[in-house]
């Protein structure tokens, strides 16, 4: 069965045709170790009368740790040596999290974050499922020895109906969470333990009701519930795919099969075997299933540090056999050298010993992280001598009058000639994807409706910035202007919640964004009750909106054209409702959508700026058209904001010495902020606040 389970991840996450579910195959894997752990358990209280914690931790321990850290090790160590330094960096965060068990917690929150959408998908996020597990095994071997406890104090032998009960009771409960959960939030509940716990839970009790000792189902019976069972498997991997909300009650399916499939299963011999059993049971699955951990821990990271250094979603052909060969070497070898030395070496079987093998194997880990950071302020030259662009490297060019546009064109020219990247960059490649303007306690996501004045608060002169993520990353440059010029402004900015009037849908759920909407009319009373000397919008419009027959529409070419009319008649109904509420109405043009972040590109190897010389995307500039003709239509200026990113339809990731962009869409607060007066000058602030 663990062959079976291994094996419907591995050609799932390959990209073969026809096997999309096969990521159920991680539920087979947690229903037979609620089985298989349990089972262990109660027989040692059977026989014992006791459960040893120590002992068991111990196990887990040697079962769990050592191979885990060599591929957390690993990974770490080729992706700095083979993936850009930005990416390694993150990838070190993982292994980190992922050594403490916690690496559920950290791609729920990797994946609810707004500004890592789109990002490659982590070579340990597989880790997650081992955190599930060791976070049920916290709890789970607790109740069992509270369970030992109370049947003691009653003077009787532990009864396990009394224990099968409460099992039942408490996975009905994770069952009904899951439902819930998934509903609300799809990607919280994927790596979620408490969605996931009933299924460790069916293990559990399928366990619990097999060691009874009276159960002896008839063998056509068993034959009958080992075919369905690995029929509910199939079909769970054909009728499943990537978009399926999961788990909730689609994960019933693959859940019911595995337990059909252990409840029919025999240890009375060959002849008491099922037709299912002995399939399962030929040698080369039994080997596969030898080697399942090894295999589940190696497959991910071989095969998403191969796609991304082959800039592919899925390998084909001859590179992804010779993946795939790779993750079968490395796991035999692990098997043979790592896991079975740990498991079943004398030396090892101390608890004491095994115990000892957590705080080591963290330690071991978080010391290869660091060293591998290290290795990546080495690698970026921090501190060389590489020189920043300016308008005097290209005084014999014709450049702009303005000095920012003129700086702009200096640094198309200097990536045209292939310089080396400036030394100090700001920000700083280290930490360029922390580079996000604050919210401080105005962060509206959370449901609050306070304001939070940018610039000199003080002041009677008043801003309103208004937007999504995109007018967020201008905040800065608002703050500094105001401070400068004697202005204030607030922003009433919500990632992901563009300002337009078209209804906007979740990315998680595809339903009508309902906090998008409140936050929208919210806006609109505040700002007639503010009433500011002008308001500024500054919005993307890359989000999922809703069409008017309630289908869900998405910025992708099949797409497109709707897509650009709904949109375009929400933000003209948008300009509308503004426009009476200030004396004053611009539009802001947005930052251009590039086709690779930045960071990304600068960390990659040997580059110079010319690697990093971008087109922007099409499709985002052809809507900010759009949004430029309908404030023409209303009467509103429309600033672009195109130039100061971008000379002859080329954007460089750096100019002067400061990388603008965050990633392929967000413009960096230190970029934001040398923009300031050029913007002020453009939206004449400077001279409405001298004249106030």
């Amino acid at each position: 069965m663990r062959a079976l389970a291994v094996g419907l991840v591995i050609v799932a996450h390959a990209g073969f045709a026809g096997f999309e579910g096969g990521f159920v195959g991680v539920d087979v894997f947690f229903v037979i170790s609620g089985f298989l752990i349990t089972s262990l358990l109660v027989r040692e209280a059977d026989r014992s009368g006791r459960i040893s914690l120590g002992g068991f931790y111990a196990r887990r321990a040697r079962r769990i740790l050592p191979a885990a850290v060599v591929v957390l090790v690993a990974t770490v160590v080729a992706a700095t040596l083979l993936l850009p330094l930005v990416r390694a960096l993150e990838i070190g965060k993982d292994a980190v999290w992922s050594s403490f068990f916690a690496a559920n917690i950290r791609f729920a929150q990797v994946g609810t974050d707004y500004f890592a959408q789109g990002e490659p998908t982590s070579p340990l996020q597989h880790f997650w499922s081992l955190a599930v597990e060791e976070q049920f095994y916290l709890v789970w071997p607790l109740i069992l020895i509270g369970w030992l406890a109370v049947a003691r104090r009653r003077s009787g032998a532990p009864r396990h109906g009394v224990l099968l009960g409460l099992l039942l009771a408490l996975s009905l409960a994770s069952f009904a969470w899951s439902l819930y959960a998934t509903y609300e939030s799809p990607v919280t509940a994927y790596f979620s333990t408490l969605t996931r716990a009933w299924e460790l839970g069916a293990g559990a009790a399928t366990a619990l009701w097999l060691s009874r000792g009276d159960v002896r189902l008839p063998r056509p019976v068993r034959q009958g519930m080992g075919a369905a069972g690995l029929l509910a498997i199939l079909a769970s991997v054909v009728v499943l795919d990537a978009g399926t909300a999961f788990p909730g009650y689609a994960a019933a399916l693959p859940v019911l099969g595995t337990v059909l499939l252990i409840a029919s299963g025999d240890a009375s011999g060959r002849e008491g075997q099922t037709l299912v059993s002995r399939v399962l049971s030929l040698p080369p699955l039994l080997v596969i299933g030898n080697w399942s951990y090894s295999l589940y821990l190696w497959h991910w990271p071989v095969l998403r540090i191969a796609e991304d250094r082959q800039g592919v979603a899925h390998l084909g052909g001859l590179r992804l056999l010779l993946a795939l060969a790779l993750v079968v070497a490395l796991s035999a070898a692990t098997y043979h050298w790592v896991e079975e030395p740990f498991r079943r070496g004398r030396r090892w079987s101390r608890p004491s010993f095994g115990i000892a093998l957590y705080p080591a194997g963290v330690i071991l880990v978080v010391a290869v992280v660091l060293s591998g950071r290290q290795w990546v302020v080495h690698e970026l030259g921090l501190g060389g001598d590489d020189p920043a662009i300016t308008t005097a490297d290209f005084a014999d060019r014709r450049l702009s009058d303005d000095p920012q546009l003129a700086l702009v064109q200096a640094s198309v020219l200097a990536a045209r000639e292939g310089r080396e990247v400036p030394s100090d960059l700001t920000p700083s490649l280290l930490g360029i994807r922390k580079a996000t303007a604050p919210l401080g306690d105005c962060d509206y996501r959370t449901g609050t409706t306070q304001l939070c004045p940018l610039g000199d608060s003080d002041a009677d002169l008043t801003v309103a910035l208004i937007g999504d993520s995109h007018a967020r990353a201008w905040s800065p440059a608002f703050d500094e202007l105001g401070s400068a010029e004697g202005f204030r402004a607030f922003q009433f900015v919500y990632s992901g919640c563009s300002a337009t009037q078209a209804v906007q849908a979740e990315r998680e759920t595809e339903r009508p964004w309902e906090e998008c909407q409140d936050f929208k009319a919210w806006t609109l009373e505040t700002l007639e009750d503010l009433q500011p000397d002008l308001i500024v919008v500054a919005t993307s419009a890359v989000s999922p909106v809703m069409s008017e027959d309630g289908s869900r529409l998405v910025f992708k070419q099949e797409d497109a054209e709707e897509f650009r009319e709904v949109v375009g008649a929400g933000f003209e109904e948008q300009l509308r409702l503004l426009e009476p509420l200030a004396p004053r109405l611009v539009v802001l043009g947005n930052t251009p959508q590039l086709p690779r972040e930045p960071g990304v590109c600068l960390t990659s190897g040997e580059v110079d700026l010319g690697d990093c010389l971008f087109e922007a995307g099409p499709q985002a500039r052809a809507i900010q058209m759009g949004f430029r003709d309908a404030a023409r239509r209303a009467g509103a200026p429309f600033v672009n904001a195109g130039p100061w990113f971008c000379f002859d339809k080329q954007c460089p990731s750096v100019v002067g010495s400061t990388v603008t962009m965050r990633d392929k869409e967000h413009m960096t607060p230190d970029y934001a902020r040398q923009l300031a007066v050029p913007l002020g000058r453009r939206l004449g602030l400077v001279e409405a606040a001298a004249s106030s």
